[in-house]
C-alpha cells in the first residue's frame, strides 16, 4: 500500500513537471515569434491601464512589425559596349516600430526623433518616411540613370548593384527605459558601409533622453579617460590595435549592465573593423551621471533584451 501511494504522488509530480515545461516552451515560442503575437501584449492584459506613467507602474510595449522591398534597373545599360548590363538598385526597410509604451500611445517625441535617426527628417509616421526612402533608387554612380522599377532583384552583374538596408527595432527595455536602435546599411558591389543610432527613451516619463540627461557634461572628460583606459586592457589582449578616443561617441546604448559606447568605422581602429563598441559597466560610470539618470540606474529593474529584426530571405 505504502508503494502503490509512493508511485502515485511520483506520477503527480511528473505530470506537475512536464505541465511547467510545456507552459514554458509555449510562451517561450510565441515570444521568438517574429510578429506582435505576444502573450504579455497590452491587448491581452485586462489589468493595464490606458497611460501607466506613475512611478512604480509599468505595462507592457506593444509593437508593430513591417518589411518592404523596392527593385530598380536602369532603362539604359552600363555602356555600349555592355548591351547587357545595367546598373541595378535594392531599397530594403524592416521595422518594429512602438505603438504603445508603457500602456500609453502618445509617444510622438519618441516615433519623431526615430525617423530623424533613420531618414533624416519627421513627419510623425514612420511608415510614411520608410515609403519616401523606398521610392527612388540609389546607383553607384554620379550620372543620373532613367530608371524602371521591377517585382524582384535583377539578375544583372553584382558589381554594378546597390544595395540600401534600413532596419529599426527595440534592443533593450526595463522599467524605466526603452532602447531602439536604427541600423542602416549600403553596399555597393565592393564595400559594405553601416551606421547605428539609438534612441534611448524613458518609458515612464515618456521623454527622449540625449547624452546630457545621461551624463555630467562637466565629467565628460573622466569618462573619456576611463573609455581609454578600457582601450589599453583591450589592446593587451587582443588584436584590434584601437587607437585612443578623443571625444564620446556620438552613439551610446544601453543595456542591463552597463552603457555601449558607439563608435563609428575607422574613427579609433581601421576602417576595415567596422563599428567599436566600448562597453563600461554602470558601477564604474555612477559617479558621472546627471542625479535624474543616476536614480533610475538604482530603481531599474524587469530587464529584457530583444532580438534584432532579419529580412525574411
Amino acid at each position: 500500500m505504502l508503494k502503490t501511494k509512493r508511485a502515485f504522488f511520483i506520477i503527480i509530480a511528473i505530470l506537475v513537471i512536464l505541465d511547467i515545461a510545456a507552459a514554458f516552451w509555449y510562451v517561450a515560442g510565441r515570444l521568438n515569434n517574429d510578429n506582435h503575437d505576444n502573450p504579455f501584449s497590452v491587448e491581452e492584459r485586462d489589468d493595464v491601464v490606458s497611460d501607466s506613467t506613475i512611478v512604480g507602474e509599468t505595462a507592457p510595449d506593444k509593437f508593430d512589425l513591417t518589411e518592404k522591398s523596392a527593385y530598380f534597373v536602369s532603362v539604359s545599360p552600363v555602356s555600349a559596349s555592355k548591351p547587357g548590363v545595367h546598373w541595378t538598385s535594392t531599397k530594403r526597410y524592416k521595422g518594429r516600430i512602438p505603438v504603445s509604451v508603457n500602456g500609453s500611445n502618445a509617444i510622438d517625441e519618441l516615433l519623431k526623433e526615430i525617423e530623424h535617426r533613420a531618414f533624416g527628417f519627421g513627419t510623425g509616421s514612420v511608415n510614411t518616411c520608410a515609403t519616401a526612402f523606398l521610392k527612388s533608387p540609389k546607383f553607384n554612380t554620379n550620372t543620373s540613370f532613367d530608371f524602371k522599377t521591377v517585382t524582384k532583384a535583377p539578375q544583372v552583374s553584382e558589381v554594378y548593384g546597390n544595395v540600401s538596408t534600413i532596419k529599426i527595432y527595440p534592443t533593450f527595455t526595463s522599467d524605466y527605459l526603452l532602447v531602439m536602435a536604427i541600423d542602416k546599411q549600403d553596399y555597393d558591389g565592393y564595400t559594405r558601409t553601416q551606421h547605428m543610432s539609438f534612441v534611448i527613451y524613458n518609458r515612464k516619463k515618456h521623454q527622449v533622453l540625449e547624452k546630457d540627461n545621461v551624463f555630467n557634461k562637466q565629467l565628460e572628460p573622466k569618462i573619456l579617460a576611463l573609455i581609454n583606459s578600457h582601450i589599453d586592457e583591450l589592446n593587451l589582449g587582443g588584436s584590434l590595435n584601437l587607437r585612443h578616443a578623443t571625444n564620446l561617441p556620438a552613439q551610446i546604448s544601453l543595456g542591463r549592465k552597463g552603457i555601449l559606447f558607439v563608435y563609428e568605422s575607422g574613427s579609433i581602429a581601421e576602417a576595415d573593423k567596422g563599428i567599436i563598441d566600448i562597453f563600461l559597466p554602470y558601477s564604474r560610470l555612477k559617479p558621472y551621471f546627471t542625479s535624474e539618470f543616476s536614480a533610475i540606474v538604482d530603481a531599474n529593474n524587469g530587464f529584457w533584451d530583444y532580438e534584432p529584426v532579419k529580412f525574411d530571405d
